[in-house]
This record gives C-alpha cells, structure tokens and sequence, in this order.
C-alpha cells in the first residue's frame, strides 16, 4: 500500500485495474480452453456419428475381402465361392460334391456343408438361388405325326435324328430306356442323367452287400440319391434260392429277401422243430407275412444235405 501512495489517484486506479485483469485473465483461460476442448470433441462425435448414419450400406460380409452376391452353388464358380467368404476347404468340398453327381436342391441342402456356421448360413442364405433342373430336350416323346401331312413327317424324323446326335455326344439314356441295377457295371450306370462316378460306386457297393436288389427304389437308401433317376432302372428278379435248413443266420439275413429277425427266427425254428418241411411253417411265424411269403415261396428250398 506505502508503494501506491507514490502514484496519485488516476493512476491507482489504473494499476488496481490492469492487476484485476492480470488475475481475472489467470483464474478463466485454463477454464475456457477446457470448455473449448470438450467443444471440438463433441463436434468430432457428431461428425463421426453423422458418417456412419449417412454412408451407404455395402454388401460386404463379416470376413475381409467377402462380397455378397446372388450365386447357385451348384453352377458358382470357385473364384465366386471364395469370394463369399467361403473357406478354400469348402470350396473344394463343393466342387467335389458336384462332380460326383451330387445338387442342391434347396437352399436347406447347403446349410449341411461340412463346417459352415449357423452364422455364416444365415449371411449366405438371402443369395442363394438355385435355378430350377432343365431337362434335355430328348427326352421327350415326339409327337406322332400326321399320316397326311409327309413333309412334316420327313421335319419329324430330321428332328428326331439331330437329336439323337446331341443324345449321343452326351452318351446319356434317353426316356423310356433302362438300365439293369442287378447287372450293370459302373460305365453303364453313368449312362443314367443324374448318376455320377459317385452314385455310381455307391449302386454297386450296395448290391454287392444284399447280393439282389429287389427293387430301385432299395437305392435311396443312399444320402442325397436322385430320385428322378429311377425312371431309368429295373431291377431283374432273378433272386437265389433260400436253403431253409442248411443256411446259417447269416447267410439268411444276407438275402436281399430277408431280414435280420426273420433269419433269427428261421434259426429258432429249426431248433424246436429240427427240419423245417413246408412254407407254412414260415407263414406260421410272426416276422414272416403274406407279402414276404408270396415273395419267397417259390425260392424255398428244404434239403438237409448240401449236394
């Protein structure tokens, strides 16, 4: 205070006024750049904020490098597969899948690809579009043409033989012709629209463990087997024999005929009865009905002594 008398009152005034705007200005800057800071990141918030509501959807999936698109798996190509996000292991195992015959039929059918997510499924499943089965133009029956009408007999039968051509070169049956399951050999089964190498293997495999097969239909008993393709087979009835009484429960069961518990209990007859002389003591047992006898009967033989 002895210090400011030396001034007079105007200039009092003015030092106590530049020490108040010293203080005032030291106490509010930090408090005005915080303010300024919280400012400036908010605005950067809303920025960001604003950006990820006004960018445009992309079709990218999960994994880096996927683009959703619409594909059918069973004519995508391996470079479309993997870029949907689909392991190289995947890719291969569809590939292979396809070449042996095999198609997807619906959408359902590519969930059960060997280690696809439930997740993976669901992002994939909007785009999947299987496109439907076009059947070769062979395959139907010509319309008979009129007796009056020659040229368009001779149109017919150049039409017919174009055909058979493209019929030929693709070494596929045409409708109405069939093929033996019982005697066929694989070159001639994949012959057959919709058998493959695959299919193939796995018709001869069966029958080679039932010995006959009864009847086509016995083939989709095979996973994923075409159905459509049993138009083009039959199945000869040339079953073997059934030596009742000499057979063990085996070789019974094995017969493309029987079954499991009707060998067990041809086996616990011939322990009660000793020798079984007649049908009607098969008939007489629960396993055995009136279908299967009427199928077996004439096959029943009841020697006791092999020849």
């Amino acid at each position: 205070m002895k210090f400011l008398r030396r001034f007079s009152s105007n200039e009092r005034d003015a030092v106590i006024v530049l020490v108040l705007v010293i203080i005032v200005s030291v106490v509010l800057f930090p408090l005005l750049s915080e303010q300024n800071d919280v400012g400036q990141e908010v605005e950067v918030f809303k920025g960001l904020r604003s950006s990820r509501n006004t960018s445009p959807p992309n079709r990218e999936g999960a994994g880096e490098g996927c683009l959703l698109s619409n594909f059918d798996p069973n004519t995508a190509s391996e470079s479309q597969l993997l870029s949907l996000g689909l392991s190289e292991r995947q890719v291969r195992n569809i590939m292979k899948y396809r070449s042996c015959g095999g198609r997807f039929r619906k959408k359902e059918d590519f969930a059960r690809l060997y280690g696809l997510t439930l997740e993976k499924y669901r992002q994939l499943e909007p785009y999947i579009t299987i496109q439907p089965e076009v059947m070769a133009a062979d395959v139907i029956k010509p319309a008979p043409a009129s007796q009056g009408n020659l040229g368009a007999s001779r149109v017919s039968a150049r039409s017919d033989s174009s055909r058979l051509t493209i019929h030929s070169s693709q070494n596929k049956l045409r409708y109405g012709e069939t093929v033996d399951i019982n005697t066929a050999d694989t070159a001639l089964l994949k012959r057959i629209p919709g058998i493959g190498s695959y299919f193939a293997m796995r018709i001869v495999e069966l029958r080679k463990r039932r010995q006959v097969l009864s009847s086509p239909e016995e083939l989709l008993t095979i996973r994923d087997f075409p159905e459509t393709a049993l138009t083009y087979m039959t199945a000869s009835q040339n079953f073997p024999v059934i030596y009742v009484n000499l057979w063990s429960q085996k070789e019974l069961a094995a017969h493309p005929l029987l079954n499991y518990a009707q060998a067990r209990d041809v086996i616990a007859l011939r322990r009660v009865s000793g020798v079984i002389g007649a049908a009607s003591d098969l008939a007489a047992l629960p396993s055995f009905d009136a279908k299967t006898m009427e199928k077996i009967t004439p096959l029943l033989r009841f020697d006791t002594v092999k020849k």
